[in-house]
C-alpha cells in the first residue's frame, strides 16, 4: 500500500513543483532586459511601430526592452533567431507583421514555420489598407474599375509591394471573385517604388497603408477605391469598405508580438500586459494617430485564432490563383 501511495503521489509533488518552478519564474520576470527583434531596417514604419511600443512597455516591466533590427528574409532570419537560438524564457521577442502568413504561402524550405512555430502574445497595432488608382485614371468607384478591366482584359497593371506581401493575395482575391484579367507587378523594398510607379500611372492598381495613401489622396494625386476592415475611416471620406462593397476577404496589416514556442502562459500574459499599457499611452496614441494606425489590444488566444484563419484563406486564394512556393 505504501508503495502504491507513493507511486500515485510522486507524478503529482513532481508536478506540484514544477508548477511552482514555473510561478517563481513568472514572478520574478522580468530580472533583466527584454530584447525586441524586428525583421525591418531602422526607419521603416514596422520599426517606428515597435520602438514605440517597446519604450513604453519598458516603463511597464520596469526593465529595457531593446529594439534589435534583423533585416533579411523576408523576416524568417529574425524569427528564425528567436525560435531557434534563443531560450523560451520571454527575454526574447519576435516582433511581425501578417507578412508572416502570406510568406509560406510564397515561398519553399523555410528553415522554420512562421505560422506554426511563432506563438503569440498580441497585436499592438492595425492599419487599414486603401486600394487607390491614379487620379486619372477612367474610374472613380470600385464597379466601374471592375467594369474598365472587364473591357480591357490584361490591360490594367496591379502593383505590390514585394511578390509576398499581403497586398498580392489581396489583389488575388478580388481579380478572383470577379474573374478580372490584370497583371500583377511585384515591387521589392516596401512601397515606395511600387507608389512611384502608380503615379507615373505605370501600374493603374495598389493597395497602401492608410498613411501612405492619405498623403497622396488628399494631394489629389490618387484617388481611393475601397478600403480592408469593417469600419470605414474619417481619413478617408467617401470611400467605402471593401466589405461593403462585397469584397470579404480583404486583410489590412497588423503589427504583433510573440515569443518562442514552450514560452510559459505567465510569461506571455505578462508581455501582452506591458504591451496593453504601451499603446495606451499618450505618446503612442499621437504616434499612431500621426501615422494611420490604429492601437489593438488583440490577445494571445484571438491573435493565434487570427492565424489560423487567415492562413486558411491565404492558401486557398493562392490555390485557386496557381501560385506555387518558389
Amino acid at each position: 500500500m505504501a508503495n502504491l501511495i507513493k507511486g500515485v503521489l510522486a507524478p503529482l509533488v513532481g508536478a506540484a513543483i514544477a508548477l511552482g518552478s514555473m510561478q517563481a519564474m513568472a514572478q520574478a520576470y522580468p530580472s533583466k532586459p527584454v530584447t525586441m527583434v524586428v525583421p525591418f531596417t531602422p526607419g521603416t514604419i514596422t520599426d517606428l511601430v515597435f520602438r514605440a511600443v517597446s519604450g513604453a512597455m519598458a516603463r511597464n516591466l520596469n526593465t529595457s526592452v531593446i529594439v534589435d533590427n534583423k533585416p533579411g528574409g523576408n523576416g524568417v532570419i529574425a524569427w528564425e533567431y528567436v525560435v531557434r537560438r534563443q531560450p523560451n524564457d520571454g527575454y526574447t521577442i519576435a516582433a511581425s507583421t501578417n507578412s508572416n502568413l502570406s510568406l509560406p504561402v510564397f515561398t519553399k524550405d523555410l528553415p522554420i514555420d512562421p505560422v506554426k512555430e511563432l506563438t503569440p502574445v498580441g497585436v499592438v497595432a492595425e492599419s487599414p489598407l486603401l486600394l487607390h488608382s491614379p487620379i486619372g485614371a477612367p474610374w472613380n468607384t470600385m464597379a466601374e474599375m471592375v467594369a474598365y478591366a472587364k473591357a480591357n482584359p490584361g490591360k490594367l497593371n496591379w502593383g505590390s509591394s514585394g511578390s509576398t506581401s499581403i497586398a498580392t493575395l489581396n489583389a488575388y482575391a478580388i481579380m478572383q471573385q470577379d474573374n478580372l484579367n490584370i497583371v500583377t507587378i511585384p515591387f521589392q523594398g516596401g512601397n515606395n517604388q511600387a507608389i512611384i510607379a502608380l503615379l507615373a500611372n505605370d501600374v493603374q492598381l495598389l493597395f497602401s497603408t492608410a498613411a501612405e495613401g492619405k498623403v497622396n489622396t488628399e494631394a489629389k494625386k490618387t484617388k481611393g477605391l475601397g478600403l480592408t476592415g469593417e469600419q470605414r475611416v474619417a481619413a478617408f471620406p467617401g470611400v467605402p469598405t471593401l466589405a461593403e462593397l462585397g469584397y470579404p476577404n480583404q486583410v489590412g496589416v497588423w503589427w504583433a508580438l510573440n515569443v518562442r514556442p514552450g514560452t510559459s502562459k505567465a510569461i506571455i500574459d505578462r508581455l501582452h500586459a506591458a504591451a496593453r499599457f504601451a499603446v495606451q499611452q499618450q505618446e503612442v496614441k499621437d504616434f499612431f494617430a500621426k501615422s494611420g494606425i490604429n492601437p489593438s489590444e488583440l490577445g494571445a488566444d484571438a491573435l493565434a485564432k487570427r492565424y489560423d484563419d487567415i492562413s486558411k484563406l491565404y492558401r486557398d486564394v493562392a490555390a485557386r490563383a496557381g501560385l506555387k512556393p518558389q
